[in-house]
């Protein structure tokens, strides 16, 4: 069984079941999984299943194991998600295939279980890139083709890029949040070079760029409220991206507390708009941001004189950074 230890104390166990050791090796490789040392607070068990788990009489075939009432079932093209509120171990039920993208697909679904516990524990899954310096975090956050990735390849020597495109954020025991890099999907099956990313590896958090295009660098104070509707959709984003479906769990109940954790995290977390030029040292900026203190940096001269955002301005600023 393979571990994945995450920065607010929760370990997650996953074990392969019948027929789904190679998978779920290969699975434990992407996120750069050790075998578990301890116990888990829960497993998730990996197990080949049917094409469909329906029957023609409206019955459903359960995996082993999980007969019986009670139990939840959240269906996608690529598995199913069975758990029970007094079993501590969730099955994912993968359908059958040697479809290389379907397989990819059951994977970015298979952390279903560690996205929704997460955001029930006060954390995010997020749609951005996480990049480290001296052992502190930064999240670029914005729409897909604003720029993550390529600012990630222009980063120099010192900045280590832990992910481009997915990070799972946390809350530590101690305070504030850390975040961890999650695989970004697209590349899974193409890179060359066989990559994994150390799913293991948080860093605690030390600021949020919302990212936006311009001519020229530029650091703006981002307002709270245009900021907790971005790291809320950021984290939408994720959850409709795995197309797992659950008939007895309202998206509206995920969305808010998705909403109520990325507000915390605005509050608990410097966050700023970063205007992104193509040829120009944006990190210098981010450098400044994070050796002032917030004080110093919503008063002094680090940010532009034109930095602050009208209210009848934050409905554009809030159109450019949404994610979608």
């Amino acid at each position: 069984m393979y571990g994945i230890r995450l920065s607010d104390g929760h370990c997650w166990g996953i074990r392969p079941g019948d027929g789904s050791e190679a998978w779920t090796d290969e699975f434990a490789r992407l996120l750069g999984l050790e075998p578990l040392q301890g116990l888990a607070d829960k497993t998730i068990r990996l197990e080949r299943f049917p094409p469909s788990s329906g029957t023609g009489d409206g019955c459903v075939q359960a995996p082993h194991g999980c007969d019986g009432e009670g139990w939840l079932v959240r269906r996608s093209p690529f598995l199913e998600i069975w758990r029970h509120r007094a079993v501590q171990e969730i099955v994912c039920g993968l359908h059958d295939t040697a479809d290389v993208l379907h397989v990819r697909e059951q994977m970015r679904c298979a952390l279903f279980p560690v996205y929704d516990a997460t955001v029930r524990r006060g954390g995010l899954p997020l749609h951005c890139a996480l990049v480290e310096r001296d052992g502190r975090g930064v999240l670029l956050v914005g729409r897909s083709g604003v720029g993550k990735s390529t600012a990630c390849r222009r980063l120099p020597p010192r900045w280590n890029v832990l992910g481009d495109d997915l990070a799972l954020a946390v809350r530590r025991p101690r305070g504030g949040f850390a975040v961890h890099p999650l695989p970004t999907w697209s590349a899974v099956g193409t890179d060359l070079e066989k990559r994994a990313w150390d799913i293991n590896r948080g860093v605690r958090l030390a600021a949020i760029f919302l990212l936006t295009q311009a001519a020229e660098d530029e650091i703006l104070p981002a307002g709270k409220a245009v900021a907790t509707v971005v790291l809320a959709d950021a984290a939408m984003t994720i959850f409709e991206s795995v197309r797992v479906h659950d008939q007895t769990v309202e998206k509206k109940l995920l969305g808010g507390n998705a909403f109520a954790n990325a507000a915390a995290m605005v509050e608990a977390v410097p966050t700023y708009i970063l205007r992104l030029s193509l040829t120009g040292r944006f990190w210098e900026k981010i450098e400044e941001v994070l050796n002032h203190k917030p004080r110093e940096i919503a008063t002094g001269p680090i940010l532009s004189q034109t930095a602050r955002i009208c209210p009848e301005n934050e409905g554009v600023e809030r159109a450019a950074l949404c994610p979608r």
